[in-house]
């Protein structure tokens, strides 16, 4: 899949010419500590070329969120060409702050 280059969407966005979305997909090779994770973005980790994990920081407290995104694994993770992610099932932060959302084309949609 071809997608804009990271820099013309976050260009883009602040012209006001494409709405930015709550969230924008990175890939990384290694799976970054928890200081280095920016809120906006959704870091997909590739290892030997295939998606392994989604990384990215709850909306609600913070907290790093991984989530296993390898062929066979309960989530999904598909991005556009505009590189807004989209994560199949919700994210239910039990034993944390309690946050239930969905992430769908780079925005949050909270769970009642």
């Amino acid at each position: 899949m071809i997608a804009l280059p990271l820099s013309w969407v976050e260009r883009l966005g602040r012209w006001r010419l494409l709405k930015r979305p709550a969230f924008l997909w990175v890939d990384i090779e290694e799976a970054p500590l928890d200081g280095e994770l920016k809120p906006q973005y959704l870091y997909r980790e590739i290892r030997s070329g295939y998606p392994k994990w989604a990384h990215f920081t709850c909306p609600r407290c913070g907290e790093h969120i991984q989530v296993q995104i390898a062929k066979g694994s309960e989530w999904r993770l598909t991005v556009d060409w505009r590189r807004r992610p989209t994560l199949h099932p919700s994210i239910w932060e039990r034993q944390g702050c309690g946050a239930h959302f969905f992430l769908r084309r780079g925005e949050l949609q909270w769970c009642p």
